[in-house]
């Protein structure tokens, strides 16, 4: 079965935050913006993406496992003006953002090697 999730604007951001990570257990997403302070600022998850959208207009986004983070982030703050973050959790309780060389593997691919390390599963912030 293939795993995706997509989004057009309308779906509140904490049910695409539970589905992404329903599809790939070992990440979870965090969708903000980048403040002025240069500091990543997280997003009223009650809300509908696009109640809480940067940029006007319309699009769509999927997160398919063949899609590499670099990919899924750039789409997303071209569609949304937002900033989407995937995440980790190690076996000790520490969370994580992808690093540079996360960003090039695919979200398979990625959530492959965080379970083969033993990360924790089903965690979302």
């Amino acid at each position: 079965m293939a795993r995706e999730v997509s989004t057009n604007g309308r779906k509140k951001v904490e049910t695409l935050m539970k589905e992404f990570n329903a599809n790939f257990p070992y990440l979870n997403l965090t969708i903000g913006s980048m403040g002025e302070d240069s500091k990543f600022h997280s997003c009223d998850r009650t809300k509908t993406l696009s109640e809480i959208r940067l940029k006007k207009g319309s699009g769509e986004v999927s997160f398919s496992g063949r899609k590499k983070v670099e990919t899924i982030e750039k789409e997303f703050h071209n569609n949304f003006g937002l900033t989407v973050q995937i995440c980790y959790t190690t076996k000790d309780g520490k969370g994580y953002y992808t690093a540079e060389s996360d960003n090039k593997k695919t979200l398979t691919e990625l959530n492959r090697e965080k379970e083969a390390r033993g990360c924790q599963k089903d965690i979302w912030y």
